[in-house]
């Protein structure tokens, strides 16, 4: 009986998610939030202070897949949010985005998760009594995507974050799919805020309520950017070895920056230096590189990574 609910319920919201009814605003709003993506820490994945990771190979398991696992985000500071609808993409033929998870899944014996807009009822149980979710995946065009919305159809009153913000939570969250074979470089992940693939393709939207209408705009979005490379984690100046003029281009750069200049190096170069991924180079992190340089020079243990040894 409870599935038989759930799908009629379910129905229901599809139908509701596919046209929302709302009243147009004659101006496009002031104030609109953002969205953006986090990469997720898991074995060999270390994401930076803005969300992205870079993928050292020397850190990941020979010949097999890469999996990244992400989460998206929503910001919205001045909370009138009715209603979420983000769809991403990976335009890559070496990527494929999987495993998107609803939070509300409605099904017997799968419990609903904390998310951006969860509910408690009475007994501190996460319900959806006033939120609904929905969740697509389009295979064909490699696309996400996710819907959060009030269900009521005749109070589209802002939906009220589960935690401090917004973005104390994530909205949901997925998996980035990289072919072992994949060559290096970036690869992106990105909100669709135009039709790319078929001319009335769904695009990422908000609705929002305003003192004189409820308005559906598009928000200020942020790709993910997952950078794959051969280069050694430490070894900043590419010679196939993380020694003391590895801990001394990080100082160089450094210095520069404080300076007020540019650092002088190439993103790949910069996450190799940057040891504890805080987005910035230090003295710390050349600390660090030359501490695991003195470890190689003296340790009779196995030789270990950077990264290993920095755990």
């Amino acid at each position: 009986m409870n599935k038989l609910i759930s799908t009629a319920i379910s129905l229901v919201l599809t139908a509701a998610y596919t046209a929302p009814a709302v009243l147009a605003a004659d101006e496009t709003p002031e104030y609109i939030p953002s969205m953006y993506f986090r990469a997720n820490e898991s074995d060999g994945i270390a994401p930076g202070k803005d969300g992205n990771v870079v993928l050292f190979r020397s850190d990941l398991p020979e010949n097999s897949e890469i999996i990244v696992n992400a989460s998206v985000f929503i910001a919205d500071e001045s909370l009138t949010c009715w209603y979420v609808h983000p769809v991403w993409k990976c335009a890559s033929g070496h990527v494929v985005l999987d495993g998107l998870v609803d939070p509300v899944p409605m099904q017997d014996g799968v419990p609903n998760l904390e998310y951006a807009y969860a509910e408690k009822d009475e007994n501190g149980e996460l319900t959806s009594k006033l939120y609904g979710t929905l969740v697509s995946r389009d295979e064909r065009y490699n696309t996400l995507s996710f819907t959060s919305q009030v269900v009521s159809k005749s109070n589209r009153a802002p939906m009220v974050p589960y935690g401090e913000k917004s973005d104390s939570y994530p909205l949901t969250s997925f998996d980035m799919h990289i072919a072992a074979d994949a060559p290096d470089g970036v690869y992106e992940v990105y909100f669709l805020a135009q039709a790319e693939d078929y001319e009335d393709q769904r695009t990422t939207q908000v609705g929002m309520r305003t003192e004189e209408a409820s308005v559906i705009a598009a928000p200020e979005m942020t790709p993910l950017k997952v950078t794959l490379t051969s280069e050694v984690f430490g070894d900043v100046n590419g010679d196939k070895k993380v020694d003391s003029n590895d801990a001394s281009a990080v100082l160089a750069a450094y210095s520069k920056v404080s300076t007020g200049a540019e650092h002088g190096l190439s993103d790949v170069q910069a996450a190799c230096g940057d040891t504890d991924r805080d987005g910035q180079l230090s003295s710390k992190d050349a600390s660090a590189i030359l501490s695991y340089y003195t470890y190689l020079s003296t340790s009779g243990e196995d030789v270990k990574t950077l990264a290993e040894f920095l755990k």
